[in-house]
């Protein structure tokens, strides 16, 4: 079944087990865009560790080879794979409110 919308690289690679998800993300300097996939996976991505799985990493990036390869459209510089864990508390420490005194946003010249 196909995702409507999505990038023909993102649904390959949605589609290997342990991956949670995928996005683009764009990193623009100048005139110079780079495009970087991102592929979130719910495994733990230290090789020592008994969560590991080593099969679903080497899937993920031997399917971004391919598709690299044969895919005419826009290209994806980078290929950058996250843990769903580390990436969730990275998203929820950013959007966290900093915590202020009740009085520190008022002007002192009231």
């Amino acid at each position: 079944m196909s995702r409507q919308g999505r990038a023909m690289i993102r649904e390959l690679i949605e589609d290997i087990d342990g991956v949670s998800q995928t996005w683009f993300e764009l990193e623009i300097e100048g005139i110079s865009r780079k495009k970087t996939l991102v592929v979130e996976v719910n495994f733990d991505l230290d090789p020592n560790s008994t969560h590991h799985l080593r099969a679903a990493c080497d899937e993920i990036e031997d399917t971004f080879a391919a598709v690299l390869r044969e895919e005419n459209g826009e290209r994806v510089s980078k290929l950058k794979i996250v843990n769903k864990a580390k990436s969730s508390a990275d998203i929820h420490r950013r959007a966290k409110p900093s915590k202020s005194r009740p009085n520190e946003s008022r002007s002192a010249s009231h």
